[in-house]
């Protein structure tokens, strides 16, 4: 199921929650494109990539992190250096030695947290899994794919019945792609709090990639 969305971003709601750590150092999964896909779409570029130092109003998560205490911050940081150190290494071997960076951000209340996955490649569509919603008695299938302009969206719907629209509070963004000859950006969502509305998401992907290509 495809659904069409006007671009109009919304703010993220943000509270201090110290626990939200946990969503910070999530690992990443990104899933490796075959090389024949890659041969299809363009070849790969070695040219290196810079995340930005804040994306959506968002901090990057080491800096976040940093201020609640340097010395009290300093295990997660590493933490989080180093997976986004390693899936960097991992996205650029998917993608036949590809430049690649990876960012986590985190808002100030270490709540709401995201993550930029760019690669200079391109890559194949994004797509959600069929699911008979209709049959099952659902309103809406359980992973939906959402297009905002050149973005592509997948957003996770807690089951609802049939004749009820889903409950936007019960929807969450799995993930955010734009894909062009030479530039992937993607932003996985490392939580479901802040990052419930693809089309505020679909901006923040336009906005890396601005500063990105």
């Amino acid at each position: 199921m495809t659904a069409e969305l006007p671009a109009a971003p919304a703010p993220p709601r943000t509270h201090p929650v110290f626990a939200g750590l946990v969503g910070v150092i999530v690992g990443a999964v990104l899933v490796g494109v075959p090389w024949l896909a890659l041969s299809l779409l363009g070849g790969p570029s070695g040219g290196a990539l810079t995340a930005p130092a804040t994306l959506g109003g968002l901090a990057r998560a080491q800096d976040a992190l940093a201020k609640f205490g340097v010395e009290e911050s300093k295990g997660q940081v590493a933490r989080v250096d180093k997976a986004d150190r390693e899936t960097a290494a991992r996205t650029s071997a998917a993608y036949g030695g590809a430049g690649a960076v990876v960012q986590q951000y985190q808002d100030a209340g270490l709540e709401r947290s995201f993550q930029l996955i760019a690669v200079r490649a391109a890559s194949p569509e994004l797509v959600a899994p069929y699911e008979d919603a209709e049959a099952l008695d659902l309103a809406a299938p359980g992973t939906e794919l959402v297009r905002t302009g050149a973005v592509q969206c997948l957003v996770h719907h807690d089951p609802e019945p049939a004749g009820s629209p889903p409950d936007p509070d019960r929807s969450s963004v799995l993930s955010c792609q734009r894909s062009g000859p030479d530039l992937t950006v993607t932003v996985r969502c490392l939580s479901a709090e802040g990052n419930r509305d693809p089309r505020e998401l679909a901006g923040i992907v336009e906005e890396a990639w601005k500063e990105l290509s």
